[in-house]
């Protein structure tokens, strides 16, 4: 069997903890907190469709609209078979999984035709659903079964209807104003730099990298300084004051308040726990 070849998370099934799991006909809903770091998450299929809604945390996902850091609200609708490696950027998030019955899925499917590609809702009624499930599985009771199955499949139709309307999609020069983040994140890179490489003014492109992305150029170019900086402790035993300075940080201090911040740990616990196993 082929170690890279992704294994197979059944009905319901996550990688979290559950707080708390609702029964709705065919709909299983579930307030979780991730559980395992996000560099440790392997590739994994979902074996049926399912809904993400993100409560708390910085998550990364490759479901079609969703921006390079997805935070709160934001809803994503995999299909059934979705293999990914969808995370969470540390371990304090949290979220809420509505899972959709192989039968459910049938049922449904003699009315409408579901999303077939993962998608990320930003706004709208998919999100305004999902938000008050989450409030109706915090609030239970004898009623709810009802309400809950009604909202979920109102959902469902929703994400469809969402899917036949058009979309903007990102200009060419944003995608490759990010790009250019990512590859020169240890560099002292500034908005005007990044502008003036793509062909906008500094005020355009910041305002459009956070309409399409949730995030400020300078939070994505942080996130990048950090994934390389993990990586870094990962694998190499150079000293932590020089991991911080290839990595784009000032000093050894900054870069470690930054890091404890993202990942809950100082760099040199991060290192430990990664040269024990």
């Amino acid at each position: 069997m082929d170690p890279r070849a992704a294994f197979v998370l059944p009905h319901g099934q996550f990688l979290g903890a559950c707080a708390s799991k609702r029964e709705a006909g065919g709909f299983a809903l579930s307030e979780l907190t991730p559980t395992v770091p996000a560099e440790e998450v392997a590739r994994h299929t979902h074996e049926d469709a399912h809904l993400v809604l993100l409560l708390d945390g910085t998550y990364i996902s490759t479901a079609a609209k969703a921006p390079p850091l997805c935070r709160p609200p934001l809803l994503i609708y995999n299909p059934p078979g979705t293999t990914h490696r969808d995370r969470f950027h540390a371990l304090d998030g949290r979220f809420l999984t509505i899972s959709v019955s192989g039968e459910s899925l049938q049922r449904i499917r003699q009315f409408l035709e579901p999303l077939d590609q993962p998608t990320a809702f930003r706004s709208g009624p998919p999100l305004q659903l999902a938000q008050r499930l989450f409030h109706e599985c915090r609030q239970w009771d004898q009623v709810s079964p009802l309400a809950a199955e009604g909202l979920c499949l109102e959902l469902m139709a929703e994400m469809a209807r969402a899917a036949d309307r058009p979309h903007r999609q990102p200009p060419s020069w944003l995608k490759t104003a990010r790009d250019l983040i990512h590859d020169r994140c240890a560099e002292n890179i500034g908005v005007s730099e990044i502008a003036q490489a793509v062909g906008v003014h500094p005020v355009h492109l910041a305002r459009t990298f956070r309409e399409f992305y949730q995030c400020t150029p300078g939070d994505y170019l942080r996130h990048c300084r950090l994934e390389h900086a993990a990586g870094l402790l990962r694998r190499h035993a150079q000293p932590i004051a020089e991991i911080a300075l290839d990595a784009g940080f000032a000093d050894q201090s900054h870069f470690s308040k930054a890091f404890r911040k993202a990942f809950a740990v100082s760099p040199s616990e991060y290192r430990r726990a990664h040269v024990a196993r």
